[in-house]
């Protein structure tokens, strides 16, 4: 039996704020909804930056080419999305930019040969980033219920 690794199960554990504030987004008796939404944007937008910046220790040890370089921009673009979405006052659309982010992201790694990464790293992040992205879209469904 093949053991997980810290950092897959840190990724998992990484894993239950957003689960915990999507299931809090339907049921208002332990937290008043602006600040299930305040805690679930801001988690979100600080992990996905945190994931962005994966690029840089990856690109750094890289030949910094062209390509590599364009990395390097991605990242602070998406680090800067996320602030942007903190201070969005519509909670959908700083929603859908961070969801959007996290989709953006995985499409340049999977794009980024350079990187090299491992088949058991794109497999957690396919598999974190589309419960993030569930879980970011019932945070939305959740602005629509009365």
């Amino acid at each position: 039996m093949k053991s997980i690794k810290t950092w897959q199960w840190l990724g998992f554990a990484g894993l239950l704020p957003f689960i915990i504030l999507s299931v809090l987004a339907f049921n208002h008796s332990l937290l008043a909804p602006e600040h299930t939404m305040l805690g679930f944007v801001s988690y979100s937008a600080v992990i996905l930056s945190f994931v962005a910046g994966t690029l840089w220790g990856k690109a750094v040890i890289l030949t910094l080419d062209d390509n590599i370089a364009k990395l390097l921009i991605i990242s602070n673009i998406i680090a800067l999305a996320c602030w942007i979405a903190l201070l969005t006052p519509f909670a959908l659309s700083a929603l859908i930019l961070l969801a959007s982010g996290y989709l953006y992201l995985l499409y340049i790694e999977f794009k980024a040969k350079q990187l090299s990464t491992t088949t058991s790293y794109l497999t957690l992040r396919i598999i974190l980033t589309s419960a993030a992205v569930v879980c970011h879209i019932i945070v939305m469904l959740s602005l629509f219920s009365v």
